[in-house]
């Protein structure tokens, strides 16, 4: 049976990353295979429901050797690994590992990943090598491929998709967010990587809860970066709020599903939103934030609006749910990467 070891930013309490994790397991399952995932602190884990799948300890060298050797390809699991602007050594790590897999005669995926933003060049000429050396490569934007295109991977099958975690809420939202009746609420997750101070984003809250008499939600998916700063824009908030931290993910599909408003300043927030069909405004600290509103047409405020631009905007407009249509296409993406994955696995291991 074929043996995948899967790498992700899995194990380090970031709620995207988590559901990323969930979604691979799931999809995975359905594929007849064994998968390990490289994990931080692997007993903060319950056993996997699926007896085929183990953890295996990202920082110990020994285990990550065996896992290696054992395997049979080596997968980039999801979410937004090769990047160099928060930290370069991420995608040396990304790209290193999938590359001592060629040399090991090991086989190379990329499985409904994000790429970019990439600005080194070195960085670009070995996301040139190792992506020219894959035996299936899945993006879940149009700009990842793009950018792939654009460091000289000179490929004709780049398959778009989308993020791994989307079509896992959209699977398990279905009736449950369609039945939701939506309340005077509305549910935000701020990040300062946007660039507005807590004083800019709470004022930017509040334009928004004024106009509606709405109760604020404050929802932190990655309390190592994001609970302090979301704190300090609590203590300046004039509307009544609550703090939330780390939901589960149907219960963020919940409060999404029920709000009169999403804003989201982490993307998996806003996939949550999408999933949930709730009327969204997203705070683009990255692009892929850009991206996946300029696919499913929610609106996204760059850095460099003004809170009060931005609330004007939001006042003004109609903001309406995401498109029906835009989540359903989204959703039918898993089962075409699923078949592509099976595809690729049968023609390698007869």
């Amino acid at each position: 049976m074929t043996r995948i070891l899967v790498l992700g930013y899995y194990g380090f309490g970031n709620f995207g990353d988590e559901l990323i994790l969930s979604a691979m397991r799931d999809e995975l399952a359905s594929i007849d295979c064994e998968a390990v995932f490289a994990v931080n602190d692997p007993g903060q884990y319950a056993s996997p429901v699926c007896p085929r799948h183990t953890f295996v300890d990202r920082h110990d060298p020994r285990a990550m050797r065996a896992a290696l050797r054992a395997c049979n390809h080596v997968m980039l699991g999801g979410g937004g690994l090769i990047q160099d602007v928060t930290s370069w050594r991420s995608s040396l790590y990304y790209l290193g590992i999938p590359l001592l897999a060629v040399l090991c005669k090991k086989g190379i995926i990329c499985y409904a990943q994000g790429v970019g933003p990439v600005r080194r060049l070195w960085t670009r000429r070995l996301v040139r090598t190792v992506f020219g050396r894959m035996i299936l490569i899945d993006v879940r934007d149009d700009a990842s491929r793009d950018l792939l295109l654009d460091c000289g991977v000179r490929r004709q099958d780049i398959c778009v998709s989308s993020d791994a975690g989307l079509s896992y809420l959209i699977a398990r939202g279905g009736e449950a967010v369609a039945a939701t009746r939506r309340e005077s609420r509305i549910v935000a997750c701020v990040n300062k990587r946007f660039g507005w101070t807590p004083e800019e984003t709470a004022s930017f809250l509040d334009c928004l809860g004024s106009q509606s008499s709405a109760q604020l939600d404050l929802v932190v998916l990655f309390p190592s970066a994001d609970l302090a700063f979301t704190q300090a824009v609590r203590n300046r908030l004039l509307t009544p709020s609550e703090l939330i931290i780390l939901p589960q993910p149907l219960a963020l599909l919940g409060l999404c599903s029920s709000a009169t408003l999403t804003v989201a300043g982490r993307y998996h927030m806003a996939v949550a939103a999408v999933a949930a069909r709730s009327p969204l405004v997203a705070l683009a600290y990255d692009p892929k934030v850009s991206q996946l509103a300029h696919y499913c047409g929610f609106d996204a405020f760059q850095p460099g609006n003004s809170p009060q631009q931005a609330a004007r905007r939001v006042r003004a407009g109609n903001i309406s749910p995401v498109a029906e249509e835009s989540v359903v296409r989204l959703g039918r993406t898993s089962m075409d990467r699923i078949a592509r994955l099976k595809a690729v696995l049968e023609r390698r291991n007869p």
